[in-house]
């Protein structure tokens, strides 16, 4: 075997072109290849770095008709309590732990401030996972709900950028929202908490009163904590479910109907975006399949055009004794030296691709962040593809070698002796046939993606700066917050630069919501079951002006509207339709926090969160009234401003730093962006698939325009004899070309006849991810085909051109 690879090594370095061709090809689709298996690799695959992952569990509830508090982190959290009796419950079984991730978290350290995103974890979080310190300890037994002397554990990213791997920064003090926490310990590297894409800095104990949250989480009614187990030797899933259904049997009887413990494989941790991100990645693993085809296709098309031209050399080793398995051997040893110089190309460009993909993620709504590395699992993907390709590729050129006939290939090397190839045609016209495919599916991605930006949100989104303010830990207590946001408001909007300024709970467009259910209007009584809900959004009396919405009856927010006048609020047009439709909303009033809100005004219709979504029942309420009273929301302590700016909007970012440490530094300013930012941040998905299907699709249709390419020029090279005699007859150079051109479309709508029925059949599986469009979009799919001509003629007139201007002295004289 090595003396065929060395052999096919010298060959193929004859044929330069060939050779150079075939290795960017196949270099371009396994490294494509490679960069997205990556990702499907990192969101679906790759286990968390701790010792037999396989062991771990993510524990979540199920119930039927639950009626659990509106604060709730999902069907994966649970009350404290709860925690406590499923730990308790789990016995010997398993060991079940417990977090709550804080966000919006201002930390200090080293007289620097900066934005940090934490867990609170139980004591026996980190031996649960089987996580261990490089430096210093973990949390001792015990040490959750130990008071405020609790300890702190960093991870090795934030002890590095931060404390520039200080070995001395233990029992450093650092400042969490205002309150000391010593470090302890710092986490080894690699290791970012136990939610995959959501990396987390600092670790503390869980405590009943956190400077994170603002109800004691003790409380039956604080559903936040998250809940994993690691299985005990010999314990097996039904066991511990079993044992877990009986405890949550009694503490959710109140909760819900059935309600029930799910045990769920947890060795990739605890992530949301799996399930949406499952699918589409094993699509796009299928549109790869389709590329890597169509590369082996190419390359197999190339190789048979190579050998028919070889026809005169094999036919010579026939002769002096080669076998038919020593000629499928050598055929089969020059794919494998380019698939696997391919290959290593590949591996070295997905570095590269990847580098991209993981910008393109981290600009999607959560702006995930997962570890794209190169572990081994993807660097055997790539050698196991290679290998494939070799294989694929190499077969049928490696049949055709060994049924060389030695005599008939040594009676003459002329055109006449050479084979038409009519595989080749075959593979040439699948090459088209799928890459049609690929350029359907990119071009229903690239009109969604079209169709998204497009939409009309209500708003301008253009010329917004958007920042977040956060006063936790500056000392701010009962109607402080109050007086100083109406100072920073008021002080905004007389920048330099600005139009209008106003405070707003969180942006529009983005992850943040907030909702709330009423029964009944002060007209009329609620109706038995009923139960109406509506969105809610905390903001400035100029809100409406800075964001650009019109009010479009009554009136809308004042400075007036504080803790002593009555409680008011500004409904859309989507709450008018859908609750009061024939009746005059205005002076009417709906109870919510204990209070009864007078409606004063109707707004347009915007965008609330994902804008896909119609507009959805959305209430406004004045910040100065609902920052007062039991149910003033934590969410107020670290709201967001707004800034219409008369031009770029980041321009003003210094002057904004400035007005803020003006009125007191304590107070941080974080997540400075634009409104067109989170725009374009809420469509970041359709962003990446369009991206990506795009990429894939040009690839493919690089490929097969090589393909096409490498055939006709085989043929003009196989037939310049004919040429030279046809010219030397009369024919003109239109003669010469356009039979080429003419097989060369023949080719293409064999493809496109191919093509279009797997278009109409395979586009069906993309439907849920579309967007304004069909999946056998006539658009979409004309498109695809007439780039895919236009590519077609290209490749074939470029051979056409050189047939037309053969000389036919020099072809005569050569034959």
């Amino acid at each position: 075997m090595l003396s065929d690879l060395r052999l096919a090594l010298r060959s193929l370095l004859k044929s330069p072109g060939f050779t150079a061709v075939a290795i960017v090809s196949l270099a371009l689709g396994l490294g494509a290849a490679t960069a997205v298996f990556s990702v499907a690799n990192a969101i679906l695959l790759r286990s968390l770095p701790v010792p037999h992952p396989q062991e771990l569990r993510v524990l979540h509830w199920l119930g039927r008709k639950p009626r659990i508090p509106s604060w709730a982190g999902g069907d994966n959290a649970f009350a404290p309590p709860h925690y406590f009796r499923l730990r308790e419950q789990a016995g010997d079984r398993a060991d079940v732990f417990a977090f709550i991730p804080v966000t919006d978290v201002i930390a200090r350290v080293r007289g620097e401030s900066f934005a940090a995103q934490g867990l609170m974890v139980s004591d026996n979080f980190f031996s649960g996972l089987g996580v261990t310190t490089v430096l210093g300890r973990t949390l001792a037994p015990g040490e959750d709900f130990a008071g405020t002397g609790a300890g702190i554990v960093v991870s090795y990213e934030w002890w590095d950028r931060r404390l520039a791997r200080d070995p001395a920064a233990l029992g450093e003090t650092i400042a969490l929202n205002g309150r000391p926490f010593p470090i302890v310990g710092v986490l080894p590297r690699g290791f970012a908490g136990p939610q995959a894409g959501q990396p987390n800095t600092f670790y503390v104990p869980l405590a009943e009163r956190s400077p994170f949250l603002y109800r004691e989480i003790t409380s039956s009614s604080h559903w936040a904590a998250r809940i994993m187990a690691r299985l005990r030797p010999g314990a097996t899933d039904t066991q511990l479910k079993a044992a877990l259904d009986v405890a949550w049997a009694r503490e959710a009887a109140e909760f819900m109907e059935e309600p029930r413990i799910s045990v769920d494989a947890g060795r990739g941790g605890e992530t949301y975006d799996r399930a949406d991100y499952s699918r589409p990645l094993l699509l796009l693993l299928g549109v790869v399949g389709i590329v890597m085809l169509v590369a082996c296709a190419n390359l197999a098309g190339l190789s048979l055009a190579r050998g028919a031209a070889r026809q005169h050399e094999l036919a010579v080793r026939a002769a002096l004794g080669a076998g038919w398995w020593r000629l499928v051997r050598q055929s089969f040893a020059e794919s494998l030296v380019l698939a696997g110089v391919g290959g290593g190309l590949g591996i070295v460009g997905a570095f590269w691709m990847r580098t991209g993909i993981a910008r393109l993620l981290a600009g999607t709504r959560g702006d995930l962040h997962y570890d794209f590395s190169l572990d081994a699992r993807v660097v055997g993907f790539a050698l196991a593809f290679a290998l494939l390709t070799a294989l694929l590729s190499g077969l049928l050129p490696a049949l055709r070698a060994a049924r060389i006939d030695p005599i008939g290939g040594l009676k003459g090397r002329g055109a006449l002796n050479a084979p038409r190839l009519r595989v080749g045609r075959v593979l040439v016209a699948a090459q088209i046939g799928l890459s049609l495919l690929l350029l359907t599916g990119a071009a229903l991605y690239v009109r969604t993606l079209v169709n998204l930006a497009r939409i009309d949100v209500g708003f301008p989104t253009d010329k917004l700066l958007l920042f977040q303010l956060n006063i936790r830990g500056a000392g701010y207590a009962g109607a402080q917050p109050v007086d100083f946001y109406a100072r920073l408001q008021d002080t905004l909007a007389t920048l330099p630069g600005a139009r209008a300024a106003s405070l707003l709970e969180f942006p529009l467009l983005s992850d943040g919501h907030s909702s709330g259910g009423f029964s009944a209007f002060s007209h009329r009584p609620a109706a038995a079951g009923t139960s109406m809900n509506t969105r809610r959004l905390s903001v400035g009396e100029t809100f409406f002006a800075t964001m650009g919405i019109p009010i479009t009856r009554g009136r809308g927010l004042s400075a007036a509207d504080d803790e002593r006048a009555p409680k008011v609020i500004v409904v859309n047009e989507a709450f008018v339709r859908k609750y009061l439709p024939e009746e005059n909303p205005l002076g009417l009033t709906l109870p919510m926090w204990e209070a009864d809100w007078q409606i004063v005004g109707v707004c347009r219709d915007a965008s609330y969160g994902n804008a896909k979504d119609p507009a959805s029942p959305t209430a406004y309420f004045p910040f100065r009234q609902r920052l007062y009273g039991r149910f003033a929301m934590s969410h107020l302590r670290a709201p967001y401003f707004a800034v219409r700016a008369a031009g770029e909007p980041l321009a003003l970012v210094p002057a904004v730093r400035s007005i803020v440490k003006s009125l007191d530094p304590a107070v941080a300013v974080t997540a400075i962006t634009t409104q067109e930012a989170v725009r374009d941040r809420s469509i970041g998905r359709e962003r990446l698939f369009a991206t990506l299907c795009g990429g894939l699709a040009g690839l493919a249709l690089l490929l097969s325009a090589i393909g096409l390419y490498g055939l006709m020029a085989y043929h003009v090279a196989r037939r310049t004899s004919e040429f030279g005699v046809r010219m030397a007859l009369g024919a003109s150079a239109r003669d010469i070309a356009w039979p080429i051109v003419r097989e060369a479309l023949g080719l293409a709508a064999a493809g496109l006849a191919l093509g279009v029925p797997l278009v109409l059949v395979l586009a069906r599986l993309i439907r849920s991810q579309l967007y304004g469009v069909s999946p056998a979009d006539p658009v979409s799919l004309v498109a695809g085909a007439a780039l895919l001509c236009a590519v077609v003629l290209l490749a074939a007139w470029l051979p056409a051109r050189r047939a037309s201007r053969v000389n036919p002295l020099e072809a005569l004289r050569a034959e």
